[in-house]
Order: C-alpha cells, then sequence, then structure tokens
C-alpha cells in the first residue's frame, strides 16, 4: 500500500488523532468503515462494544431526553447538546435540561 509522505509520518507519530486513522483506513478500504458491533433492534452499526450498549440502553427507540433551553433542538446526548448550544447559541450559558 502506498501512501503520501507526510501521511506516512503521521501515522507512526504518537500525536496521529484516532480520527485521523480512522478516516486514513476507511479510504483505504474503499469508503466503507468496518462495524463489527451491529444493533439488534435497527441495524446501526459501532466499532466498539461500549458505544453499542450505549445506544441500546439509552438511545435505540427512545425519543431524545436533552433539550435545548433556547430552542426546540432535542438530542439523546449531553454532549451533542452542549456542541448545539456553543454553535448555535454563541455567548449563551451552556447547559442542559432533560425531559
Amino acid at each position: 500500500m502506498i501512501m503520501p509522505r507526510n501521511l506516512q509520518q503521521r501515522l507512526y507519530s504518537p500525536m496521529m488523532s484516532i480520527k485521523d486513522l480512522t478516516l486514513w483506513m476507511s479510504k483505504q478500504s474503499g469508503g466503507s468503515i468496518i462495524y463489527p458491533y451491529r444493533c439488534e433492534r435497527c441495524g446501526k452499526g459501532y466499532q466498539h462494544r461500549g458505544t453499542l450498549l450505549r445506544h441500546t440502553r439509552h438511545e435505540c427507540g427512545k425519543e431524545p431526553q436533552f433539550k435545548c433551553p433556547y430552542c426546540a433542538h432535542r438530542t439523546k446526548q449531553r454532549g451533542n447538546l452542549y456542541q448545539h448550544i456553543r454553535t448555535n447559541h454563541p455567548g449563551k450559558n451552556v447547559f442542559s435540561s432533560s425531559i
């Protein structure tokens, strides 16, 4: 497998992020990422067992439990709500209200 020299250096660098490595692996496999863990209810795939467990316990088939205090946006993960507030409501306090 031939790769650009700068990418080759980054691959062997301890500072390469998992996100960059996953993206590179995806491109090498023709754009498809392998998801070994699949939800039996909805078929959604995950790379890590823990992420699948979170999905089945808190997300799959359930309504979003975190509501933005500034608009009607709702999400299933608190971190996604925080990111939404920072991006869409700059200067506002970042906090969550669960439903």
